[in-house]
C-alpha cells in the first residue's frame, strides 16, 4: 500500500476537515470522520467532499509530493502550490486523472525538475498552467506538456531558472499563449521546440537571454513581446511570421525584419511607437 508523505497528508486533512474539528486532531494521521483508503487518497464527508479548489502554501514542512497524491479528486478545478521552498520533489504521477482541472499553479518552490503534468488529462478549455519563480528548474524537456489537456492551453512559465528549452518541448499542445518572460538565464530555445504543437498565438520572451528564436513554428504568432531582450540581436526573416499583427521589441533594428511585412486583408500590423520613428534611418544588415 502506497502512502503519501505525512506532510502532504496533514495539509490535505486540514483543507478537507469540517471547520468544527478541534486543533487536537491535527496530529492524527487519519482524523475522524475522514478515511484513508488503500490508494493513498484522503476522503472526508460533508460539504467539502466535492473539493474544487486546493491550496498548499506557506509550508516549511512539505518536502515531497508523492505519486497519486491527488488521485481521483475528480472535481478539482484549481490546485495552487506556492511558497513552499522546502518542497524539492514532485513524483511523476502526482497529478493524475484530473478531468475538471482548469488551473495549476506551482510557484516559489525548491523543485529541481519540471513537474510531470502529462497524466492530468484535463478536458477544460483554456487550461492554465503557471510555473513561476522556481529557480532550480533549468530545463524544459521534450513532450513536457503532452497529455495535460486535450483543448487549448495557456502556459505561464516565468521567473524560473530555465537555461534551455529542448526539441519538441511543446509537442502535443494547442497553445494560446506562452509566457517565458523573466527567465533570466534562458539562452537556448531549440529550433524544433514548437515541433508537434499548434500555436502559440502570443509569445512573450521579455527579459531573457535568448539569442535566437526557433525558425519553426512562428507562423501562428499574432503577438510577439520581446522587451529587455538584449541578447536577441536578430530575428528570423519576416516570412516566418505569416500571422503577426503586433510586436513589442527591444531594438530599433528589429523592425527591419518586419519592414514591408505583408498583412492579411482587413488587418493591420502594429509595432510599438516608441521606437518606430528612427526605424527608417536604421540600417538593415
Amino acid at each position: 500500500m502506497r502512502r503519501r508523505s505525512l506532510a502532504l497528508q496533514l495539509l490535505l486533512a486540514l483543507l478537507l476537515l469540517p471547520p468544527s474539528l478541534p486543533q487536537a486532531l491535527l496530529g492524527a494521521p487519519c482524523p475522524e470522520p475522514c478515511s484513508c483508503r488503500p490508494d493513498g487518497a484522503l476522503r472526508c464527508p460533508g460539504p467539502r467532499a466535492g473539493l474544487s479548489r486546493l491550496e498548499i502554501s506557506q509550508s516549511d514542512s512539505l518536502e515531497k509530493i508523492e505519486a497519486n497524491a491527488f488521485d481521483n479528486l475528480l472535481n478539482l478545478s484549481e490546485i495552487l502550490i506556492q511558497n513552499t521552498k522546502n518542497l524539492v520533489y514532485i513524483e511523476p504521477g502526482a497529478f493524475t486523472n484530473l478531468p475538471r482541472l482548469k488551473y495549476l499553479s506551482i510557484c516559489n518552490t525548491g523543485i529541481r525538475k519540471l513537474p510531470d503534468v502529462t497524466k492530468i488529462f484535463s478536458s477544460e478549455f483554456n487550461f492554465i498552467l503557471e510555473i513561476c519563480d522556481n529557480l532550480h528548474i533549468t530545463t524544459v524537456p521534450a513532450n513536457a506538456f503532452q497529455g495535460m489537456n486535450n483543448e487549448s492551453i495557456t502556459l505561464k512559465l516565468y521567473g524560473n531558472g530555465f537555461e534551455e528549452i529542448q526539441s519538441h518541448a511543446f509537442n502535443g499542445t494547442t497553445l494560446i499563449s506562452l509566457e517565458l518572460k523573466e527567465n533570466a538565464h534562458l539562452k537556448k530555445m531549440h529550433n524544433d521546440a514548437f515541433r508537434g504543437a499548434r500555436g502559440p498565438s502570443i509569445l512573450d520572451i521579455s527579459s531573457t537571454k535568448l539569442q535566437a528564436l526557433p525558425s519553426y513554428g512562428l507562423e501562428s504568432i499574432q503577438t510577439l513581446i520581446a522587451t529587455s531582450s538584449y541578447s536577441l540581436k536578430k530575428l528570423p526573416s519576416r516570412e516566418k511570421f505569416t500571422n503577426l499583427l503586433d510586436a513589442t521589441l527591444t531594438y530599433p533594428s528589429h523592425c527591419c525584419a518586419f519592414r514591408n511585412l505583408p498583412t492579411k486583408e482587413n488587418s493591420e500590423f502594429k509595432i510599438v511607437n516608441w521606437w518606430t520613428a528612427p526605424c527608417p534611418f536604421t540600417p538593415c544588415l
